[in-house]
């Protein structure tokens, strides 16, 4: 399969939020199921739970043959044929859009989700593990933390550092903290060759530290990750515990 730049991918996908954000989305695009190969496992997703790497330029002033929105209709649609990626940057939220200066809602779009977990998503019912995952993370092939070395912390820490010597067993979550802030980076792996990558710190409400509140997101989003991203939904994820 021909690839683009990683950084071209990047800026591209983080174009679907602008598209999700204006007044007239393509909604029939947004709620479609994508289907990716990450450390191979089959990854499904919908579009609108796509996002872009923060701090993710492209500097060599390439202009891509296809937009993201022609790359994934021609190569994530195919259940049978999914689109080979290092990394996939996912959001966790409701989708919303803009009204009258106003950020809301969209919960008209929700009957057009094929998944349980993101129609629930999509109400505003956070329930089982959906209450517990972060709003942002990542999926990555396990042989690609190198991709890690252009990310940065808020201590201005890479984040392949903080995490290049962790163990990485299955399902045990694992933090590397910054020396000059709160914030912590957690990997814990999802499945057999895929791990996901986020940024945890200290719940102020609880008084948890940023190792705990790390080991109650990670769980969760192995649960998500086993039971609703891969091609056969378990729709009884909603009631675990």
């Amino acid at each position: 399969m021909k690839h683009f730049s990683r950084a071209v991918v990047a800026a591209a996908i983080s174009t679907l939020c602008a598209t999700a954000c204006s007044k007239s989305p393509d909604v029939q695009f947004l709620t479609s199921d994508t289907h990716f190969r990450v450390g191979g496992q089959h990854i499904v997703i919908p579009v609108v739970a796509l996002r872009g790497p923060d701090h993710t330029f492209d500097l060599s002033g390439r202009r891509p043959e296809k937009s993201m929105k022609e790359r994934l209709k021609a190569e994530a649609s195919d259940p049978s044929n999914p689109m080979k990626m290092d990394k996939l940057d996912l959001i966790i939220r409701e989708y919303q859009h803009y009204v009258t200066n106003e950020l809301v809602p969209s919960i008209n779009i929700c009957p057009l989700l094929t998944r349980t977990w993101s129609q629930s998503l999509c109400r505003g019912e956070r329930r089982g593990p959906l209450g517990r995952l972060p709003e942002k993370f990542d999926l990555l092939d396990r042989a690609r933390l190198d991709l890690l070395k252009n990310h940065w912390t808020v201590g201005k820490e890479r984040k392949y550092d903080q995490v290049k010597d962790m163990a990485v067993q299955p399902g045990v979550t694992e933090t590397g903290c910054d020396r000059q802030s709160q914030f912590c980076t957690a990997m814990v792996e999802a499945l057999p060759g895929l791990v996901a990558v986020w940024t945890v710190w200290s719940d102020p409400k609880t008084g948890a530290a940023a190792e705990e509140v790390a080991h109650t997101q990670g769980a969760a989003i192995v649960h998500v990750v086993r039971r609703a991203l891969v091609p056969v939904e378990d729709p009884t994820l909603l009631n675990a515990d």
